[in-house]
């Protein structure tokens, strides 16, 4: 069996939290199914710096960022839109 998940990059306070993350990758693991890791190619919203909690004048994309928790298996989440829009007949509320 194959599991999407959906990250948002990779961070607790500016994308998926770490933790959540990688026990839910970790979950699907020990149930014997494929865990598939999407997010979409875009930037984020705003960068935080973890240690002081103040925005930074910065540009991260998401994907890239989630990236690192997905160990560089990802895929973009338009890969998921396109499969719906061609065999679901709920492509136009979805994606």
């Amino acid at each position: 069996m194959k599991i999407g998940v959906l990250l948002s990059g990779n961070g607790v306070f500016d994308g998926s939290e770490i933790h959540e993350a990688v026990f839910t990758l970790l979950a699907i693991d020990e149930n014997n199914a494929e865990a598939i890791c999407f997010a979409p190619d875009i930037d984020q919203h705003h960068v935080l710096n973890h240690i002081t909690g103040e925005e930074m004048n910065e540009i991260r994309n998401v994907l890239v960022e989630s990236a690192r928790i997905a160990r560089g298996n990802i895929k973009d989440i338009k890969v998921i839109c396109i499969y719906i829009r061609f065999w679901s007949p709920f492509s136009k509320s979805f994606c």
